[in-house]
């Protein structure tokens, strides 16, 4: 696949799909669902489809060929691989200097882990659309319930409290919204995942993982592109001044 038809089909860059491949290579069964031979790259990019599209399974099959039974073990084989490496690319923040930067920063909430959304607790992180963060490790610290917003509001106090208590949940709408974006199976716009209730959870969970996984190779590539900057300057540098003592 092109640059251009793994951001459109898939929501990654390519680079991103060779990354996923090489590290999910060893969890993968080499043989495919019926005994076929099945290589990485084919479960992953069918898997990646299936995550980016509201369409659910069948364009996901038809992308590389796939049976709906073969997609379907596709999908959950590529899942709980990606489940298990998940808390890599998804994280609470446990020290206190770091938590002075999330909720207590944006909203005054000190040792604030996550929120509490009207119907349970969704993933999301004080980052909004730079970074999810998901319930994978139980965090050390306490979720801000939407519930405990403040009603027949008497004093100023408790009208600041209500708009500090505010601010949180539109960081999480943020998130929650840019997840969907990118990761159409999670919208209920194309229906709902057909899924028991704790693998539509590993999904969300993989979702969010993949999202910060990302932009960490992002973050990798932009800092090695500035690098390799960084060194061709200097490498002109030093040959002005050799060819200044040669004169």
């Amino acid at each position: 696949m092109s640059e251009c038809q793994c951001q459109r089909q898939l929501q990654v860059s390519r680079e991103a799909v060779i990354h996923l491949c090489a590290l999910l290579n060893d969890d993968m069964q080499l043989m495919g669902f019926g005994g076929h031979p099945m290589p990485a790259v084919l479960k992953v990019t069918a898997a990646l489809n299936f995550y980016a599209s509201a369409s659910f399974q069948g364009p996901s099959g038809n992308l590389c060929g796939f049976k709906q039974s073969a997609l379907h073990h596709c999908i959950r084989e590529v899942t709980d691989a990606l489940y298990q490496r998940a808390s890599d690319y998804v994280r609470f923040r446990k020290d206190p200097e770091s938590q002075a930067i999330g909720f207590d920063s944006i909203a005054g909430f000190p040792h604030v882990q996550g929120s509490l959304h009207l119907c349970g607790l969704h993933p999301c992180g004080h980052q909004g659309s730079r970074r999810a963060t998901s319930c994978i490790p139980q965090p050390k610290g306490l979720s801000l319930a939407q519930s405990t917003a403040m009603r027949n509001l008497t004093s100023d106090a408790e009208e600041r409290y209500n708009a500090s208590h505010g601010r949180p949940r539109a960081t999480n709408e943020q998130a929650i919204s840019m997840l969907k974006t990118c990761f159409r199976c999670l919208d209920r716009s194309g229906g709902a995942l057909q899924y028991e209730l704790e693998r539509v959870a590993r999904i969300v969970a993989v979702c969010c993982a993949l999202h910060n996984l990302i932009l960490n190779r992002r973050q990798a590539l932009q800092d090695e592109e500035r690098r390799e900057q960084d060194s061709s300057s200097d490498n002109e540098v030093a040959e002005g001044l050799q060819q200044e003592m040669c004169m």
